[in-house]
């Protein structure tokens, strides 16, 4: 899976794409199908999305960046808000000379897409979220408790509460690479992610976004609930719902089968 830096904003950004490697300065070829721009969720990074760029690069051109501050981007802190992560995609698709494309957005970042919509209509082909909500259920016991770890008060906390009981019981080896994936960015950035996400209230406004639109849901996701998909599912014009059973907020990773063919089924259905 090749890798590249590109400056936005002031940032080196670092995303991983599908298709032939290119000179530093020169823009990959995604011509192939569609354009897609993978968002990963808060203190993530695109290596996220690693199984999805995987299955659907052969016939469509998915692109992952890891966000300012994030994986292996430049910055030590995060963006303050929503807001500011929706225009930095932005100037990332400009950046690849990307006038439109698909955007899948995971947890925060399927806040940023639903943002990006609102923000940039012109820029959006179709959406996808997965393990989202308009209005996050963070409480402030789960801020303080990052705010802990970001002061160096408390370790990293590992658990296994994103994920669902099939995936503990049976491929704990998935949660493994969960928790290998979180310390690539630091604690403060995780911290300010979710502050930024406890910020956001998109209910009312994403009813001003036409579709087509998927919002993917884990069955036993506890942050994203089916019924928060299923909101924003019936707010967008043109969206419509899946409900992935035994996975968690890590749909992508716990059933990239189930995922990968939600997604192929969407953007090959598109117009």
């Amino acid at each position: 899976m090749p890798t590249k830096y590109i400056q936005v904003k002031g940032y080196a950004t670092y995303f991983y794409y599908h298709g032939a490697t290119t000179l530093p300065d020169v823009v990959p070829d995604f011509s192939r199908g569609r354009v897609m721009v993978l968002i990963h969720g808060a203190g993530g990074n695109a290596h996220f999305w690693h199984r999805q760029i995987a299955a659907l690069g052969a016939d469509q051109s998915p692109i992952a960046l890891d966000l300012p501050g994030h994986g292996r981007s430049s910055g030590t802190d995060g963006l303050p808000t929503i807001e500011d992560y929706a225009e930095f995609v932005v100037a990332f698709m400009d950046a690849l000379k990307l006038e439109r494309a698909v955007i899948v957005g995971h947890s925060m970042g399927g806040a940023i897409a639903m943002q990006l919509a609102l923000s940039h209509p012109d820029r959006v082909q179709a959406l996808v979220f997965s393990a989202t909500a308009a209005k996050f259920s963070i409480t402030a016991a789960m801020v303080e408790a990052l705010r802990g770890v970001m002061m160096g008060r408390a370790p990293q906390a590992f658990t296994t509460d994103a994920y669902s009981p099939r995936t503990i019981k049976e491929n704990f080896d998935v949660i493994r690479e969960g928790w290998m994936e979180q310390i690539r960015t630091d604690p403060r950035v995780r911290y300010t992610d979710v502050v930024a996400c406890t910020k956001v209230d998109l209910r009312d406004a994403i009813a001003k976004i036409t579709g087509p639109a998927l919002v993917l849901a884990g069955a036993d996701d506890p942050a994203a609930r089916p019924s928060d998909a299923e909101l924003i599912a019936k707010k967008i014009s043109g969206g419509g719902i899946e409900v992935i059973a035994d996975a968690g907020h890590m749909i992508p990773h716990e059933r990239p089968a189930e995922y990968n063919a939600a997604l192929s089924r969407f953007v090959a259905a598109l117009r």
